[in-house]
């Protein structure tokens, strides 16, 4: 049976747009966000120099100078895109990591010089956004109604349940993370400072409000852009690994984030293959 049947149409729905507003915000801070994957990601050892405070592990750098790059994609789809619904879920899981990062330099406000420039960036960045995104998320919230696309195809429950209880671990993850970032300095597979662990568990929150967001929809459109955004964030840090290898602790590049990363890639890719035929298979 084909569940598109159950939807209305496009046209009965025909106010799925992207607010000027929401572009706004989106071209502001795409030039902040390519910038931090250049200094992270290409540049670690410039961190000192160029970003809010020098970050001693290239593997660190990697997975928020990837995780930027992934933003920056998401955000110019934003900009360029025509449907909210397409970009919609994928707003409340960056207004938390904002809302982490900002937690983190309050707490560590001591680890900062409030006379580097870069870190005043970053503060004014983390001051505005975690009022900025969730406003524009809610400004333009309304513009869903539900409706599919011509082409879309539908989601199990299975799989929602699923990426349900997958963002549940991950944010208990996340949230013991930065409440006992101590723990974590000693088993993690490279090294990390209780600033940098907290800075992480935002990345981890990240994911796990992404995945629980993403577990409510059921319309593949929906799906696709926040998941070409982390699949970019994730191919970069497994490079990274391979590249900055020597960077790992006593275990080396075959550890268990090692393992968690790839895993999670292989099966991304499967799902966003498997959907993709799907959607281009005739129904």
């Amino acid at each position: 049976m084909n569940h598109q049947t159950h939807f209305p149409t496009r046209e009965s729905q025909p106010d799925d747009r992207i607010l000027p507003l929401t572009r706004g915000v989106a071209a502001a801070v795409i030039p902040f966000l390519v910038a931090a994957f250049v200094i992270l990601y290409v540049m670690p050892q410039s961190t000192a120099r160029l970003f809010a405070w020098e970050i001693a592990s290239p593997l660190t750098t990697a997975l928020m100078g990837a995780g930027y790059l992934g933003g920056a994609y998401f955000f110019g789809r934003v900009l360029t895109g025509h449907h909210w619904h397409r970009v919609g879920r994928g707003l409340p899981s960056v207004a938390v990591l904002t809302v982490v990062m900002l937690a983190a330099t309050l707490l560590h406000w001591d680890t900062f010089d409030p006379g580097h420039w870069p870190f005043l960036v970053w503060l004014v960045i983390y001051i505005i956004t975690p009022v900025v995104v969730p406003l524009v998320w809610w400004r333009n919230r309304p513009a869903d109604r539900g409706a599919p696309e011509a082409d879309d195809v539908w989601l199990s429950p299975a799989v929602g349940r699923f990426m349900v209880a997958a963002g549940v671990l991950l944010l208990l993850g996340a949230v013991m993370l930065f409440i006992r970032p101590g723990p974590a300095v000693a088993w993690w597979p490279w090294p990390l400072t209780p600033l940098t662990a907290r800075v992480l568990a935002g990345w981890g929150a990240l994911l796990g409000m992404g995945a629980l967001g993403l577990g409510r929809e059921r319309r593949w459109s929906a799906w696709r852009i926040p998941f070409q955004s982390i699949l970019i964030w994730q191919l970069l840090l497994a490079a990274a690994f391979v590249l900055r290898r020597p960077a790992f602790g006593p275990g080396g590049l075959f550890n268990w984030f090692t393992l968690f990363t790839v895993g999670g890639i292989l099966a991304a890719a499967v799902c966003y293959g498997r959907m993709e035929r799907r959607r281009r298979t005739p129904q």
